[in-house]
């Protein structure tokens, strides 16, 4: 008898200690946190005066100020430049050629959104001061927890997200504090969308050790790189017909919604161009020529075409996308935007360089480290911030380099977003015989149920959620789950608490619903299915012209500081 009550104790002792551990796992627990939300670039910026500018992109469309920049005028000096390019350049392989005369030609109409040899804003142009003071003021007198919970939207710091990261992270120290004292709360949640993570990331370098940020949720940043940054930068270019066309179908298909790319002069004068070069080129024979067809002419001229929009536009002075940037290709990337290192050009960059540099040594290389060595562990290990991720995939990234089959969010790629999963191509899934490794392994719980992605790889798996078919600027998946993230304990996402798992989709035709993944939903996007496999040279050629469309619309968006949505 004695024998079966301590057995029966036992059997009780077992299973009510593995009741505990589930209630534990499975109770979460409110806590009340101040959150900030640090947008990327969807701050409106102003000029000198304080009125609204868009940095030099209106003066394609109009001709108000008088100086002759009108649509027709650019096109003409466009076909002026290539007209000798394409009967002399292109025989003698002299690339730079266009490049540099391209440079030259558009350089005037950005002015305004470059940064300067020093990496500091020009022409007085930036984030209102008066939006800044606005949301100064609210951190150091509305206490938006007196009932006790704290939103989204509660807190917003407001930064040119041009300049480095490390630029804005006094001013943020300042900022939280002011929102400590405001509060009565002894931390912070610091929730960061695309560029926003840059910032996020340059704090905790720099005053984490303070032990003011509880929680951080980065939404498909880019401060752990971005692999169609990284090969714009590094002119790492390559053409695919099919991932073109799912680009230009997904954005398409956005836009039926009024939420994709907008149309405007811009892309109006591009569109021409377009039209115009390739009418150009077919005269003098250039598409029937032994130069390598279609797709060897495009990746000749885009090598020279990328680093003069870049340059041109400002795109490559902006010293927070230089964190997309892996160090193997940083080298590359900085010849190619400021040229050699002990050239003239580079020496009159040497502050913006200098402060590139910074962000290579501080957050580019740390970053890239794994285990307990990395950046983001350290701030774990050592601040004891607790982190969130959020990253869409199913959707193409711009195929613009030789990472173009990259799962993404539109924007960013799923890899570098969700720091560090293993994600299979746009068109592809996960080997089998990685899924069976993996199961065998006891981690079969991280592959999603249609197989593209092993979330096992994360940096930080256990707080790692992965929504399908999310666009970069579209859907509150994100916006709940930061909120969830960052008001409530024990917070997992295997736990599969509030009935949100690890792997969510979103659904196609209303962007704001969303429910999890399953075997019964594992549909891609229904526009992939239209793409043709072997285009014909005709619908190549018309293809070309609608991405570079696309392109330069993508420009004007970064530009426009209308990029990255935000509500």
């Amino acid at each position: 008898m004695k024998k079966i009550i301590a057995f029966l104790l036992c059997v009780v002792m077992v299973f009510g200690t593995a009741s505990v551990s589930v209630y534990a796992e499975g109770t979460e627990k409110h806590e009340k946190c101040p959150i900030i939300f640090i947008a990327g670039s969807s701050v409106d910026f102003v000029d000198g005066e304080g009125n609204p500018t868009s940095m030099g992109i209106e003066v394609l469309t109009d001709d108000d100020e008088g100086d002759g920049i009108t649509k027709e005028a650019i096109i003409e000096s466009t076909m002026n430049i290539l007209l000798p390019f394409v009967m002399e350049g292109l025989p003698e392989d002299k690339w730079d050629t266009y490049g540099d005369a391209l440079y030259e030609e558009l350089a005037p109409i950005w002015d305004e959104s470059r940064l300067d040899g020093n990496g500091n804003t020009q022409f007085g142009v930036g984030v209102a001061q008066s939006e800044i003071d606005y949301w100064d003021n609210v951190a150091q007198t509305v206490n938006h927890g007196k009932d006790g919970k704290f939103g989204l939207w509660d807190y917003k710091f407001r930064y040119d997200w041009r300049l480095s990261p490390y630029d804005h992270v006094d001013r943020l120290h300042q900022f939280i504090k002011d929102i400590i004292e405001t509060t009565g709360c002894s931390q912070v949640a610091l929730v960061g969308r695309c560029l926003g993570g840059n910032v996020i990331t340059a704090y905790l370098d720099a005053y984490g050790s303070e032990g003011l940020v509880k929680k951080v949720v980065y939404d498909e940043v880019m401060s752990n790189g971005s692999s169609v940054i990284n090969d714009c930068f590094s002119g790492q270019v390559e053409l695919s017909d099919k991932h073109i066309q799912a680009y230009l179908l997904a954005s398409e298909h956005y836009g039926k919604h009024d939420i994709g790319f907008d149309v405007s002069g811009v892309n109006e004068l591009v569109l021409e161009i377009a039209e115009r070069t390739y009418d150009l080129m077919a005269q003098v024979g250039v598409l029937d020529t032994t130069f390598g067809g279609i797709e060897d002419l495009y990746n000749r001229l885009y090598k020279e075409f990328m680093p003069a929009m870049l340059k041109a536009t400002g795109l490559g002075t902006w010293a927070s996308y230089w964190t997309s940037i892996s160090d193997e290709n940083f080298d590359t990337a900085l010849e190619l935007i400021f040229g050699e290192e002990d050239s003239e050009e580079r020496a009159e960059y040497k502050g913006l360089v200098d402060k590139i540099l910074y962000l290579r040594e501080r957050i580019v290389k740390p970053r890239e480290l794994r285990g307990e060595e990395n950046l983001y562990k350290q701030f774990e290990k050592n601040y004891g911030v607790q982190f969130g991720v959020i990253a869409g995939y199913g959707l193409p990234i711009p195929p613009l380099g030789v990472n173009h089959n990259d799962n993404g969010d539109i924007t960013v790629d799923t890899k570098n977003s969700s720091l560090g999963a293993t994600v299979a191509g746009l068109f592809d899934t996960l080997d089998q015989d990685y899924i069976d490794s993996r199961i065998a392994e006891g981690y079969g719980e991280y592959i999603s149920p249609d197989k593209k992605i092993d979330a096992s790889t994360c940096i930080f798996p256990e707080t790692t959620w992965f929504v399908k078919n999310k666009h970069h600027d579209i859907g509150t998946a994100w916006e709940e789950l930061s909120v969830y993230f960052t008001q409530y304990t024990n917070v997992n996402a295997g736990s599969n608490q509030r009935n949100i798992s690890r792997f969510l989709v979103v659904n196609t035709d209303d962007f704001r619903k969303y429910e999890n993944l399953t075997e019964d939903n594992t549909e891609d996007a229904p526009w992939l299915e239209e793409i043709e496999q072997k285009p014909e040279l005709e619908t190549k050629i018309a293809a070309l012209i609608r991405f570079i469309t696309v392109l330069l619309k993508l420009f004007t968006q970064l530009i426009n500081g209308t990029f990255s949505f935000e509500i």
